[in-house]
């Protein structure tokens, strides 16, 4: 695979389906179709990522109790959503016929939420030939990319939404934290407006994604909920494993958004890990052309260029069972 061209659109209100494909078109010969065959990664409303460790290995065998387990753990009705189960040691698809881990990840998402990505995809000129769901998309090229570096201390990553936010931790390919946060962004919008004395919550949220203000004296009390509970969640994590987590990793969050993560990273002590990512792109046979610039790209492309990854293609792990 060569990576030929990168561009992106920012997916403000007034952008719509028009705009999108005539933004695809810019940089891709339709040539009179319709369509062009994609692979995607999306975001859908009330995804989850669950992580759950099964008292023994033979009960996970059975798909009613794993059911079970969705509604009485997690709140989540196996019929009305999209799932997946992998096995949380290296994100493969879990397989009831061989023996296996305890330690899994459910995810997914509701299907109607699904539906409209995809939807919504095609109303712009794009045919999903696969549709991942972002968040593991990302946390694999996260994996891929510690094992490349050699990484071997647990990252703490970070995903930060408008509504909600999740909180992972990654130990050598293997996911050993998945949580929901209930709040996101939006529950910033009316602590800056009170701070600043604005008119209302949108005009917080307009300074908020504004390159005009300096926010790095004022971003530890606008985060301070937030890095309670990453707090509480990598507290708990090191005095359970007796490890310490050495990096934090932020995706999604454009790049005039940096002063989260240096505060987020200030207020735990960790070192925010910000990808070298053409070493690592060469490592799965991605070559990048000339004509494009990976330097100053942050943590927020890493899902792109996930979906990239033929991540399977490593070598696997053995079984800890």
């Amino acid at each position: 695979m060569v990576i030929e061209a990168i561009a992106e659109l920012p997916l403000t209100s007034d952008v719509d389906s028009d705009d999108l494909r005539n933004f695809f078109e810019d940089l891709v010969e339709f040539n009179g179709a319709n369509y062009f065959v994609a692979r995607c990664g999306v975001y859908p409303e009330k995804r989850f990522v669950r992580y759950f460790e099964a008292e023994s290995a033979g009960k996970i065998k059975d798909a009613q109790y794993l059911t079970n387990v969705l509604k009485s753990e997690f709140n989540i009705a196996a019929e009305e959503n999209n799932v997946a189960i992998l096995d949380a040691r290296n994100g493969s698809d879990f397989d009831f016929e061989k023996k296996s881990t305890r330690r899994l990840v459910f995810c997914g998402g509701p299907r109607d939420s699904f539906l409209a990505e995809q939807e919504r995809l095609l109303g712009c000129g794009l045919y999903p030939e696969r549709m991942e769901l972002s968040t593991i998309t990302t946390l694999g090229g996260v994996s891929d990319y510690a094992r490349f570096h050699d990484i071997t201390t647990p990252i703490l990553c970070f995903e930060v939404t408008s509504q909600s936010a999740s909180i992972f931790i990654i130990n050598r390919g293997q996911v050993e934290v998945a949580r929901p946060v209930p709040f996101g962004l939006d529950s910033i919008y009316p602590l800056l407006q009170r701070e600043l004395g604005l008119k209302d919550e949108d005009s917080a949220r307009k300074l908020f994604f504004s390159n005009t203000f300096d926010f790095a004296e004022m971003g530890p009390k606008l985060l301070r909920r937030m890095t309670k509970e990453l707090q509480a969640s990598t507290g708990f994590y090191e005095v359970q494993t007796g490890q310490t987590i050495s990096h934090v990793f932020l995706s999604v969050l454009p790049k005039n958004l940096n002063w989260v993560s240096k505060t987020v990273a200030d207020s735990l002590a960790l070192e925010i890990l910000q990808p070298s990512l053409e070493g690592w792109l060469e490592s799965l046979k991605i070559k990048v052309s000339e004509d494009v610039e990976l330097m100053n790209l942050g943590g927020r492309w890493m899902g792109l260029f996930s979906l990239m990854g033929e991540f399977h293609l490593r070598e696997e792990v053995t079984s800890d069972e």
